[in-house]
């Protein structure tokens, strides 16, 4: 059986989390505002669905999102700022100051927040009461910087096996998990364990955390100059490796 370890504990299981933090995960009762949610299953599954109703490229108020992210955002709680509106930011519209999300997210949306007293947009995550452990933001900033770097799809690129459009770049010899495995031996013990930055506010998301730089960035770009890729769709990427693609 293949092991790995719990996101949120660490401790060796055989999926993303152990049995004592999946049940905990799933048993949670999250209280905010005028609202009582039962599960994580049910809080995530309404917050994706009005991700999926909610306007794009316009700034829109939702109470429900507004109260969760005031109650469970760290960084927001620190500061303690209120978000009065938010904006769901597409692709094309993925420009001027935020213009690095383009190619950080390849494609995926970016969320952003406007917060007072302070008055300034700043990007927030629609999940906040989710906790993910130093190991794993650590890998998000890989990814992340890697987004950056790698190859850029052209207009009118095709999956290379059934030609449909808009394909996503796949590592066909070697996955990026290997490769985020490999970089983990460059973090000193204390980036391990405290991780690369904590500041919400200075950060946009974790790869700001870590210059191009440091040892784990410059092995990760090291270890890319051997990747074979495919251009795949996801339905075809999903019949290759049995999973789908990630979305950024």
């Amino acid at each position: 059986m293949k092991c790995d370890k719990c996101e949120v504990c660490e401790k060796l299981c055989s999926g993303k989390k152990c049995k004592d933090c999946f049940i905990k995960s799933i048993q949670k009762k999250y209280i905010f505002g005028e609202w009582t949610i039962n599960s994580t299953k049910e809080l995530d599954s309404t917050i994706k669905q009005m991700i999926q109703e909610a306007p794009r490229n316009i700034e829109f108020q939702n109470k429900f999102l507004q109260e969760l992210i005031n109650t469970y955002h760290h960084g927001v709680k620190k500061y303690q700022l209120k978000v009065t509106k938010l904006k769901i930011i597409d692709y094309n519209n993925q420009i001027n100051e935020w213009h690095f999300a383009r190619e950080r997210f390849r494609g995926g949306i970016f969320v952003i927040g406007f917060f007072e007293p302070i008055n300034k947009w700043h990007g927030v995550t629609l999940y906040p009461h989710k906790k993910t452990s130093v190991k794993q933001n650590l890998i998000n900033a890989l990814r992340q910087k890697w987004s950056e770097n790698t190859r850029r799809r052209e207009p009118f690129a095709k999956c290379e096996r059934c030609g449909n459009l808009k394909p996503h770049l796949h590592h066909d010899n070697i996955s990026f998990k290997e490769i985020a495995e490999k970089c983990m031996e460059f973090f000193s013990e204390e980036e391990i364990k405290y991780g690369v930055g904590d500041d919400w506010w200075e950060h946009e998301s974790e790869a700001d955390a870590i210059p191009n730089s440091h040892p784990a960035i410059q092995k990760m770009f090291e270890l890319h100059n051997y990747v074979k890729y495919k251009w795949l769709c996801e339905e075809c990427h999903k019949k290759e490796n049995g999973d789908s693609i990630p979305k950024f």
